[in-house]
């Protein structure tokens, strides 16, 4: 996990595809950012692992910013305390995770929680619903 930790560190994701981290998770703050977007695969569950990633996600939900979260992204939600307020959808076997911690999860492609602004979808096939879904919350 040493190569998301810090500034100018390279980051190759599970497909091969690269890119050079501008800072830090010590170096940054959730003030710094409008909007979080937490990717699905491998890194969720390693992150999870570390209290800054969680932290940094949990302060995202208790300053009501828009996040937004596919496949195994909503992992991170478990460990912040605050899954039972949230309403979401996940990847299949996370599903089961997030409903155990306390969260409502539905089956869908894409769950909009207004609440907490906080936009969650399932696999990659959700991606063109999940994209639309984000650029409105934006706009």
């Amino acid at each position: 996990m040493t190569s998301i930790q810090h500034a100018g560190n390279q980051i190759t994701g599970k497909h091969g595809v690269s890119i050079r981290a501008d800072k830090g998770i010590d170096e940054v703050s959730v003030n710094d950012f409008d909007a979080l977007l937490i990717p699905g695969g491998f890194s969720p569950d390693q992150l999870r692992a570390d209290n800054r990633f969680v932290d940094f996600v949990k302060g995202f939900l208790l300053k009501n910013k828009p996040i937004f979260a596919i496949c195994h992204g909503p992992q991170l939600f478990i460990q912040t305390g605050l899954a039972s307020a949230l309403k979401l959808t996940a990847y299949n076997t996370v599903r089961f995770d997030l409903y155990y911690a306390g969260a409502q999860v539905l089956d869908e492609p894409v769950v909009i929680d207004q609440k907490h602004k906080l936009i969650t979808s399932r696999t990659p096939e959700d991606l063109p619903e999940f994209n639309k879904k984000i650029k409105a919350a934006l706009a």
